[in-house]
């Protein structure tokens, strides 16, 4: 929600800030959401990994660096269109935004993929990770339209977007190091105790 608020300080010194293009902004974030929810729900029964998820957001973030460094000039090339409001408007929106939007929207189908353990458990899971996700949407929004664009400014907002993507990509992949570097270890120790056992076991039948 963040970025759907910047979307329409980004697109105002073209288009102007009227209907037209907060309604191109929030048709854009729509729908690029409901593309990464169906393609990130593919993705997560093919390849249901942190990995998978970690490389999701970290095209998100790379996805917004082009935003960040050129979105006057993306702006005022399709307001130099000669295009009416409506549709320059719109235009742009999706040019800047709509594949950051799809990566985004691909993270959630891939959280409730990792966070499900069994059939029962999946509508606890998804109603528990949207109501956080909704929260975060809420605070994003108010914060950065009640606080960070005043404080740090769209460029500002745009790396810091970037920042906290990579970050958390980083986070789970390392995660995922060490979870992988611990099922070994766990395998060898579940093995070496049935061995245990098994000549435990063996031993008293001897005797």
């Amino acid at each position: 929600m963040g970025l759907e608020i910047l979307g329409g300080r980004i697109l105002s010194p073209d288009f102007g800030s009227g209907v037209y293009v907060w309604g191109s902004v929030i048709g854009v974030f729509l729908l690029s959401l409901s593309v990464g929810y169906l393609v990130g729900g593919r993705l997560s029964s093919r390849f249901p990994s942190m990995v998978g998820l970690a490389v999701t957001v970290i095209l998100a973030a790379a996805s917004v660096v082009p935003v960040g460094l050129w979105y006057p000039q993306i702006s005022g090339w399709f307001a130099d269109l000669g295009l009416n409001e409506r549709w320059g408007a719109l235009l742009a929106a999706g040019a800047m935004f709509f594949l950051p939007s799809v990566f985004l929207g691909m993270v959630s189908p891939y959280c409730i993929r990792l966070l499900t353990q069994s059939v029962e458990r999946v509508g606890a899971d998804a109603g528990t990770l949207y109501a956080v996700s909704t929260v975060g949407s809420f605070l994003g929004c108010i914060h950065t339209a009640f606080y960070l664009i005043t404080w740090l400014g769209i460029h500002a907002i745009l790396w810091l977007a970037c920042g906290v993507l990579v970050l958390v990509a980083v986070l789970l992949a390392a995660g995922w190091s060490v979870c992988t570097a611990a099922t070994p270890a766990a395998a060898a120790s579940t093995t070496s105790s049935d061995g245990s056992g098994r000549k435990a076991a063996a031993e008293k039948s001897e005797g």
